[in-house]
C-alpha cells in the first residue's frame, strides 16, 4: 500500500536534485529555458531566481502570460505598434520584446499561444529580430528567452496546435517543477519563507506555526500548489487573532472547492467573491496587484478578504 505513495515522492526527490543542478546551468548560459510544471509549482519564481542570479540581472524582467490576451493584443504587447497600424493607434508603441532589451523575457503559459503569433515569436527567439505592427524595418533586441507551460508541448505538437520549430527551439534547457504535494519535506521550509515575505508586504510580524498547523500543512494535498498555499497563508495572517498560526486560522476546508458557480447564477456579492478569487489566481495570489487590477485600495481588498472568512466560519 505504501509503494503508490512512496514512488512519486523518490522520484521528485531525484526530479529535485536534477532541478538544481540544471537550475545552476541555466544561470550560466544564455540559451532559451523551458520551465514545466502544474499550475502554481512556482515557474514564475523560478524565471526571475534565472534572471536574478544571472549576468542579465541589473536589467529588466519581463513577465506575459500567453493565454491572458487575444491574439491581436498578444502580437501587439509582444512586438509594439506603429501609428495608424490599427484603429485607436494614435502613436507608436514598443512592445514588451523591446522592454526586455539586454534583460530577460518570461513566456508565461506558452502552449497557448496563437498558431498565427508562433512564427513571429520563434524569429525573435531564434534570430533576435522582429517586426513591430505597422512597420516595415526590422528591429534587433539582445533578450534572454524563459519559457512555461503547464501542458505537454509535444503532444500540442502532435495536435498540430504548437509549431514543431518553435518547441525545439525554446526547450533548449528544460526545467520540470514537481507538484507540491510530491514535495512534503519542503512544505514547512517554503511556509516559513512565504510567512516571511507576506510579513513585510502586509507589515506585521511573522507569525509562527503551532504543530496542528503545520501537520495540517503537511497533509493537505495542496491542488493549487506553492500558489495556493501562499493563499492559504496570507488568508491565515490576516484573520489570525495571536501571533501564532493555528490549524483554524488556515481554513483548509475553504480551498478544497474546485467548481465555481455559473456566471448566471447567485447573489451580486457570490459574484463578487468568484471575480476576486479569479483575480488573485491569475496574479499568483498578490493582494498588491490585485487591488490594482480591481480598481480598489489594498486596504479594501483585505477588509472583504477578512469578512469572506469571518462569513464561512460563522456557523448557520
Amino acid at each position: 500500500m505504501t509503494e503508490p505513495v512512496a514512488a512519486p515522492q523518490v522520484e521528485a526527490q531525484v526530479l529535485a536534485q536534477n532541478l538544481e543542478r540544471d537550475a545552476r546551468t541555466a544561470v550560466e548560459c544564455d540559451a532559451p529555458i523551458l520551465i514545466e510544471g502544474e499550475t502554481g509549482t512556482g515557474k514564475g519564481m523560478l524565471a526571475r531566481w534565472i534572471h536574478s542570479a544571472s549576468v542579465r540581472s541589473s536589467e529588466s524582467f519581463i513577465d506575459l502570460n500567453c493565454a491572458g490576451l487575444p491574439r491581436d493584443l498578444l502580437e501587439s504587447e509582444l512586438f509594439g505598434h506603429e501609428k495608424g497600424a490599427f484603429t485607436g493607434a494614435v502613436s507608436s508603441k514598443p512592445g514588451l520584446v523591446e522592454a526586455a532589451h539586454r534583460g530577460t523575457m518570461f513566456l508565461d503559459e506558452i502552449g497557448d499561444t496563437d498558431l498565427a503569433i508562433q512564427p513571429k515569436l520563434l524569429k525573435v527567439v531564434e534570430e533576435k529580430r522582429f517586426r513591430r505592427l505597422g512597420d516595415v524595418g526590422e528591429r534587433q533586441v539582445d533578450v534572454r528567452f524563459v519559457a512555461a507551460t503547464h501542458k505537454s508541448l509535444a503532444a500540442l505538437v502532435d495536435e498540430g496546435r504548437f509549431r514543431e520549430d518553435l518547441f525545439y527551439r525554446i526547450n533548449t534547457l528544460v526545467l520540470r517543477l514537481p507538484p507540491l504535494r510530491h514535495r512534503k519535506e519542503d512544505i514547512l521550509n517554503l511556509a516559513g519563507l512565504l510567512l516571511q515575505e507576506l510579513a513585510r508586504e502586509i507589515r506585521r510580524p511573522v507569525p509562527r506555526i503551532d504543530p496542528d498547523a503545520e501537520e495540517a500543512l503537511v497533509t493537505h494535498s495542496w491542488p493549487g500548489n506553492v500558489r495556493e498555499l501562499r493563499n492559504v497563508l496570507e488568508r491565515a495572517m490576516l484573520v489570525a487573532t495571536s501571533p501564532v498560526l493555528h490549524r483554524s486560522d488556515l481554513r483548509l476546508n475553504a480551498t478544497v472547492r474546485r467548481s465555481s458557480p455559473s456566471p448566471n447564477t447567485g447573489t451580486l456579492r457570490e459574484m463578487e467573491w468568484v471575480y476576486i478569487q479569479r483575480v488573485l489566481d491569475e496574479e499568483k495570489g498578490s493582494v498588491g496587484r490585485a487591488a490594482k487590477r480591481l480598481g480598489i485600495p489594498r486596504s479594501s481588498l483585505y477588509q472583504k478578504l477578512k469578512l469572506h472568512d469571518a462569513k464561512r466560519s460563522t456557523p448557520a
